[in-house]
């Protein structure tokens, strides 16, 4: 415990500390734990506190994946920084920081170096892993920018490996469905304890962690920032027996996530409906609150990593109802969505981010027309792909609204059934024409990557007729993977107040600081990406005071 007395920068405090460390990092996610490998390699002394049980925040049952968009590891093809800034130009309409995102940008491969020299973790390029906005200046059809955490063995971590955050082992993942996560296993089958995805993630930072003797503190939720004469001094944590406070002599990193399961939160900031957050139920605000309590300027607080969602009837996560993403089924054949007037309103097979801004047209008489919906199907797409973990020839339950015709499906659903039958009137024709005229289903490299893989042709992974009885439809609307908005930072996670000027001994990265790129989702990993990024940047710059070369 140390009381009114000096530091090693000759800072005077006169508070109680119970721990002392040069950086504190808040949250244990890929933005957390790369800060924390940052700053401990960097010299200083480091320690990780997490509110939940487990660690790995969002990034561990995510698909692993981060999209680094101007790297030299692909040699089929030349990722130049110019075309990353055109390509996310193109997408973010405005709103992105351009300094910030070219930082992120060229600062990219040396992340990837750092965290391969310092830790287990190991990237691989996401073989034809195409942008989500392919077509777009600058985009690649073919992909490149997405690199995969490579298969780990959790057995390097002993104990620490079913401290990891899971979700249950079924249909639905914030990343990669179920199928594609046994593909994923299924290549690797033959080695015991090997982990993918998220896990691999998560587990290879960590592991580089542990190496040097920084493991994390669970259970420990943070709830205040101390703040002395020159700045943030150090962090109150809340644990299961008493809170206690702990000093940060050179910073503390804001790794918390966002805010999505705060409704009050949400209800204020985002710019539409959002329904409900496919991440685990850990991020409510916690570090957007305390750096609002000192005055941090705040950007891009509307936005969110939108996607479309299922809820299933008593289907519950900690007490919460669990929101699933959907991708699988609202790509291949034979399914639509529409709304309550039977239209459809947005391609189903794009990438989901970009969704939102269907689901969230406001009309000025009816209100958001588009939010909710439904998917519609017919029994051959059951049969042939299942639906929502529902295997082709297993019985479906009652919120399948299974209908002997349109006619009765509308009655269930209240959908209209002659705007409907129109609707599938049409789209079976174009269909039938190989083409969507009206959204453009299958005419982007994208729309295909999650479709039909036995199809021969882009728009056969996509198109299929609607027309076997009998029919279906499932409610469907707009959520998140997680919020966009927090503090506003310089090139270095520096948390800037209202004023302008650094929040001294205040950093963020991730979910948790304003995100850098505005309304653009580069491609996989998009989240990712940028959280390691600015995560390595903002724990080197509290560890030295100085900024990353690149």
């Amino acid at each position: 415990m140390a009381r009114g007395k000096k530091d090693e920068y000759d800072h005077e405090y006169d508070h109680e500390y119970d721990h002392e460390y040069d950086v504190v990092v808040l949250g244990s996610g890929g933005a957390g734990l790369t800060a924390a490998l940052s700053a401990a390699a960097a010299g200083a002394t480091v320690q990780v506190f997490e509110k939940a049980e487990t660690v790995g925040g969002t990034t561990a049952v995510s698909g692993g994946i981060a999209w680094i968009p101007a790297h030299n590891r692909c040699s089929e093809r030349e990722l130049t920084v110019a075309d990353a800034m055109r390509y996310l130009r193109a997408q973010s309409f405005g709103s992105m920081d351009d300094e910030l995102v070219e930082t992120f940008v060229r600062t990219g491969p040396s992340m990837l170096d750092f965290v391969e020299k310092h830790s287990s973790l190991r990237f691989e390029i996401a073989a034809g892993f195409p942008d989500y906005q392919p077509e777009l200046p600058g985009g690649q059809p073919a992909g490149g920018r997405s690199l995969s955490a490579a298969p780990f063995d959790l057995s390097q971590i002993g104990d620490w490996a079913t401290r990891i955050t899971a979700f249950p082992a079924d249909w639905s993942n914030v990343g990669f469905d179920a199928e594609t996560r046994a593909r994923l296993h299924a290549a690797h089958a033959d080695a015991e304890n090997l982990c993918v995805a998220g896990t691999a993630l998560i587990a290879g930072l960590l592991k580089g962690l542990l190496d040097i003797g920084v493991a994390p503190c669970t259970n420990a939720r943070a709830t205040e920032l101390i703040v002395d004469a020159a700045g943030v001094a150090g962090v109150r944590i809340a644990g299961p027996e008493r809170s206690i406070d702990v000093r940060a002599r050179r910073g503390v990193i804001l790794g918390t996530g966002g805010f999505e399961w705060d409704p009050l939160l949400v209800q204020a900031f985002l710019r539409g409906p959002m329904h409900g957050a496919v991440s685990p139920p850990n991020n409510t605000g916690d570090g957007l609150r305390m750096a609002m309590a000192l005055g941090a300027d705040l950007a891009n607080m509307g936005e969110a990593w939108w996607v479309p969602i299922v809820q299933i009837p008593d289907d519950t996560i900690r007490g919460h109802q669990r929101s699933r993403s959907v991708r699988l089924e609202r790509t291949r054949p034979r399914s639509i969505i529409v709304n309550q007037a039977g239209r459809r309103f947005v391609n189903e097979a794009g990438e989901y981010n970009s969704m939102a801004g269907a689901f969230h047209y406001l009309a000025p008489r009816g209100g958001y027309v588009n939010d909710r919906a439904w998917m519609v199907f017919d029994s051959d797409h059951l049969n042939r792909y299942g639906f929502l973990g529902i295997a082709p020839g297993a019985p479906v339950p009652d919120w399948f609204c299974e209908s002997a015709d349109l006619t009765e499906l509308g009655a269930k659903t209240g959908i209209d059934a002659a705007g409907l039958a129109r609707t599938i009137e049409q789209w079976n024709r174009n269909v039938a024409a190989g083409a969507d005229p009206d959204f453009g289903r299958g005419s982007s490299a994208y729309d295909g990557y999650w479709g039909d893989e036995r199809a021969t042709t882009l728009a056969g992974k996509t198109l299929g007729p609607i027309e076997t009885a009998p029919y279906y439809a499932v409610p469907i609307c707009v959520g998140s993977m997680g919020t966009k908005g927090g503090p506003r930072t310089d090139q270095d996670g520096r948390v800037l107040h209202v004023n302008g000027q650094p929040i001294p001994g205040l950093f963020a990265a991730g979910n948790a600081m304003g995100g850098v790129t505005g309304r653009a989702y580069g491609g996989a990993g998009g989240t990712i990406g940028p959280a390691m990024v600015f995560g390595y940047r903002a724990g080197y710059a509290a560890a030295t005071k100085k900024s990353v070369r690149v």
